[in-house]
Formats: C-alpha cells, sequence, structure tokens
C-alpha cells in the first residue's frame, strides 16, 4: 500500500465519524491531512507501516524520537498500519503516539481532540487484493513460515501445498504489495507470522461430550489419525497444546481441549456424535475444521514425555490460537521458545 492510500483510508474513516478532512496540502506546509473541527484546523502527518509488532514499535517510536516529532497546537503524527499486533497499541498510547489499525481501530489525541474508537467495519481499499485472500494465500504464507526459507520459490511453494503454481505466484505478490516479501522472494518473518495470525480465523464449535477415541468415535470416517503422526488426523492446539508443548501459559484443571479436524465431514459427523453445546455451558471440548491441510499433517507425539494422548499441531499452529489473544496470548509468546524436536522454531 502507498501513503496516498493510507491516508485515503484514514480520510474515509474520520468521514464515518462526522470529521471532516480538508483536502490534502490544502494548508501548504507539507503535511498529508487538515481536520476542519468546527473552525479549528488540526494538521495530521500520517506515517505508514504494513505491520507493527512489539519490536517494530519501539523502532517506530525511536524514530520519531529521533526526528523531533511532538503532538503540539498545530499538528500531530498518525501511525497507519494494515496491523499493530502485540501489545504494541499500549506502547504507542503510553509514548502519546497517534495509531490507525486499518482492521479498525483508530486512537487520536490532540488539542482538543480525543478519539479512541474501533469503527464498525474496515476502510474500503481500492488496492490489489489480500495476500490471504483464499485458501492458497493462507497456504503460502503457512508453508513459507514452516519452512524458514532464505528465499520462497514459487513452484517449491506450489509443490508443497499442492496448488497451482499461476496462483501461489499471485498470493505471492500480494505479500510483496503488503510489504512482507521482497522482490527476491526474502520474507519478514515476524511480520508474517502477525500477518497471518490477523487472518486466523478457526470456526470452533463447542461440543457436550469428550471426544474419547473408544466408543462411538472408534469410526474411521472421523479420521482421527492415532496411527502415524505423518498421516492426517485430528491435532490438538490452543491452550492445552500449548501446554503440552511447555509454553508458559496457566492453565486451569480439567481444560477443554482445542481439535482441529482434517475434513468438514469428519467435523460434521464429531459434531453429531458428541453433541453441540455453548460455550457458557462448560463444553467438553472444542472442534474446528483445520483451516490448512498442514495442520493436520506431521503432528507432534507428545505422549513419551506428557500423559497426552493426542497428537500435537505443530508449534506454528498453536502460536496462531494464542495470538488471538492480543494480551495475553501476545506475552505467553514472548516466553516461549519451542523445543526443536517439537517440529518448528520460533518465528514470532
Amino acid at each position: 500500500m502507498s501513503a496516498d492510500e493510507a491516508e485515503e483510508l484514514l480520510a474515509q474513516t474520520l468521514a464515518g465519524l462526522h470529521i471532516r478532512t480538508l483536502p490534502i496540502g490544502a494548508e501548504g506546509h507539507g503535511q498529508d491531512l487538515v481536520l476542519d473541527l468546527s473552525g479549528r484546523r488540526l494538521r495530521l502527518e500520517v506515517k505508514y507501516y504494513s505491520l507493527i509488532d512489539r519490536s517494530r514499535a519501539l523502532q517506530v517510536l525511536h524514530d520519531l524520537d529521533r526526528r523531533g516529532h511532538s503532538s503540539g497546537a498545530e499538528g500531530v503524527v498518525v501511525v497507519v498500519s494494515d496491523r499493530i499486533v502485540g501489545d504494541a497499541r499500549e506502547q504507542f498510547r503510553e509514548a502519546g503516539v497517534n495509531w490507525f489499525d486499518l482492521r479498525g481501530h483508530l486512537y487520536l489525541i490532540g488539542p482538543g481532540l480525543l478519539i479512541d474508537v474501533a469503527t464498525d467495519r474496515r476502510p474500503q481499499r481500492a488496492s490489489s487484493p489480500s495476500a490471504f485472500a483464499g485458501r492458497v494465500g493462507l497456504a503460502t504464507a503457512i508453508d513459507i513460515l514452516l519452512t524458514r526459507p532464505d528465499r520462497a520459490v514459487v513452484r517449491e511453494t506450489a509443490r508443497h501445498i499442492g496448488a497451482a503454481p499461476s496462483t501461489v505466484s499471485t498470493a505471492m505478490k500480494s505479500l510483496r504489495n503488503e510489504g512482507l516479501m521482497d522482490e527476491r522472494g526474502t520474507v519478514d518473518l515476524v511480520a508474517l507470522f502477525w500477518a497471518t495470525a490477523g487472518e486466523w480465523k478457526p470456526q470452533w464449535v463447542p461440543v457436550a461430550q469428550y471426544p474419547n477415541p473408544d466408543g462411538p468415535m472408534r469410526n474411521p470416517a472421523l479420521l482421527l489419525g492415532f496411527e502415524n503422526a505423518r498421516e492426517p488426523g485430528w491435532a490438538l492446539g490452543g491452550d492445552v497444546g500449548a501446554a503440552q508443548m511447555g509454553a508458559p501459559i496457566g492453565l486451569a484443571s480439567g481444560a477443554a481441549p482445542s481439535l482441529y479436524v482434517p475434513s468438514r465431514q469428519a467435523h460434521r459427523l464429531a459434531r453429531s456424535i458428541l453433541g453441540e453445546t455453548h460455550e457458557s455451558a462448560s463444553p467438553a471440548a472444542r472442534l474446528a475444521v483445520a483451516p490448512v491441510a498442514a495442520v493436520c499433517e506431521e503432528r507432534v507425539d507428545v505422549s513419551a514425555m506428557r500423559d497426552e494422548h493426542w497428537l500435537l499441531a505443530r508449534p506454528l499452529f498453536v502460536a496462531l490460537d494464542l495470538a488471538q489473544d492480543p494480551g495475553r496470548g501476545a506475552e505467553i509468546l514472548r516466553g516461549w521458545d519451542p523445543d526443536p524436536s517439537l517440529g518448528g522454531a520460533r518465528v514470532w
């Protein structure tokens, strides 16, 4: 995204809040936007970044301090990003820096002005499709995070995920457009992880009965896959999976496991056997169809080390689950360096 597009999206959101913006450059001082606040004008200098995590936020603050930025009576800086993750938002608040997360949250403070609002919808952007549009876009990002190549190669990724090279090429072009990959195929893995976390949306369904592998669950159509960790099967993720992998997480006794199921058909059958319930009813487990096939492939067997009969999803997928909680999850991830023997290295 260009800086001009970021300015236009900020102007769209301000207009939705009934705040009028004057034409860019109307004041002739080089600021990007000018707000008309009942006759008083406030200039906004827009700084765009594709993604901001904790470490990137520290760098942004350092750069702004070095430039001697200020929020004075006439103008303020606004940091605009596709995604502001972890506790980067609070870092900006404490430093008095304004920010706009394009997923739909604006924090803007200035003389006589305070806006801290989660908007109902994201601003409409006229740029290229998201890098994560469709299953191939998400699968491409996941494969890069799992394999951590020096340079991402279209045909190699296409072979790994079983997709057409042309489709993967389009996904990688979108990654470049979002600043997550350069023209040589070099990827910012940490930025890609947090961008992927923003698009990681498994649909968890709480069930009333625990999916005991015996009894009614002894049905090959369920694809439990206990026999071979390198064959597709159910994979334990979420908080319970994180605890079993040694992440620094406090876990209540009897916490319900979050289990990824390899197909929609198996998911439907499991729900019919176990019975759907509500989250408020203290479910026995939660089930979701794996967002990408890789979740349920090459799972991790920790039974030799821990009292756990379920095979686990690899650390990347457990980390993506944790990242859905921007506060608690980000804190856990900062303190977790998974054992490489568990099937993956830290990319967050």
